[in-house]
């Protein structure tokens, strides 16, 4: 089993964990906490009282918590110091043309790490010095963790989410891997989505290379529940079958072996690429290496969500004015 056994308690259990994290001994629980109640209005109210209780406390008594905590928790904190937080909005949506717009304001404080960086390779040797899904300060930010397929999963929240019940997805950990896919892994994952998706409708798995979005060099995935399809999954493109031209490259496949194969020419070149694992398909996108392209300053790391077509911005202004045209023009810059 993955997590629950179905939907309804998969949604228990994660208000639930989200609830036993917050601590007044924890910045960085209580960053992740309410980032993830951001997403709607029922997390926001089941939160909103704890958070500011917690808040107001961890002000009282600042100085012992710097001393234990993480130099890139103290700066995110700092930052919220500097905000009403009952002025943080809910996320909000907006559709414009082909494409979905998430204006995510939390998502401005999260640390870049590799997801800024300029690659030559998408593949690196794993750096025990850097950060990964080892270190014990994540302890209290897992989700869920044990044995599937023959594979050790530890499930954590992500911390500065960007898609609906967003997780990260680490890979037998312990084996300290690198952000490099195998067809092994790839199978799992494969199965772990269809699997997923008869208990929990509308899972899928995104997946970012070294070089396109990745901001940890530590083999992991991005859960996800959202039953309302992508843009990249429309019928009118022509990977799905239509006769519109997606802005960048998509191949579309229906079975975990020829998508292999093809994943496999791509690292074979070493070309960057994002994959989405959806249902009964496997969406394989090959782009241009991040860093060797100059985005929009509101395009914000470029992974495997951007090139699915819902661009998340944190930025008011530009939620309210960005066009259909700007969207198509910034995912077409990142076409190989």
């Amino acid at each position: 089993m993955f997590i629950a056994e179905d939907f309804l308690r998969f949604k228990d259990m994660f208000v639930s964990k989200l609830k036993d994290m917050l601590s007044v001994d924890e910045l960085g629980a209580f960053i992740l906490v309410l980032a993830n109640s951001q997403q709607d209005e029922d997390l926001s109210a089941a939160f909103q009282n704890d958070i500011k209780v917690i808040f107001d406390a961890m002000n009282e008594d600042l100085s012992s918590l710097r001393e234990k905590s993480t130099r890139d928790d103290i700066d995110v904190f700092d930052r919220l110091r500097d905000i009403n937080l009952d002025t943080i909005p809910i996320w909000q949506y907006k559709t414009i043309g082909h494409w979905e717009v998430v204006f995510n304001s939390m998502r401005q404080l999260r640390p870049a790490r590799a997801a800024t960086q300029t690659f030559t390779s998408i593949r690196q040797s794993f750096d025990e010095t850097k950060f990964h899904f080892n270190k014990p300060f994540l302890k209290p930010e897992i989700f869920w963790e044990g044995e599937y397929l023959n594979h050790n999963l530890r499930v954590l929240y992500n911390k500065f989410p960007f898609s609906d019940y967003h997780l990260l997805i680490a890979v037998s950990p312990e084996q300290n891997c690198s952000q490099l896919l195998t067809q092994d892994i790839h199978q799992l994952i494969f199965e772990l989505t269809q699997n997923g998706a008869e208990t929990f409708s509308g899972f899928g798995v995104g997946f970012n290379s070294l070089a396109a979005g990745a901001s940890v060099n530590h083999l992991h995935f991005q859960g996800f529940v959202r039953e309302r399809l992508l843009p990249i999954e429309v019928g009118g493109w022509a990977h799905n079958g239509g006769e519109a031209e997606y802005p960048v490259t998509v191949n579309r496949f229906i079975d975990s072996e020829s998508s292999w194969a093809y994943i496999n020419q791509l690292t074979e070149q070493d070309i960057a690429f994002n994959c989405l694992y959806r249902e009964n398909s496997c969406y394989v996108m090959p782009r241009k290496f991040q860093g060797t392209v100059v985005l929009p300053d509101w395009v914000e790391g470029a992974g495997w969500l951007d090139l699915a077509g819902v661009m998340t911005v944190s930025n008011s202004e530009i939620f309210d004015v960005i066009s259909e045209q700007q969207v198509t023009d910034a995912l077409s810059l990142l076409r190989v």
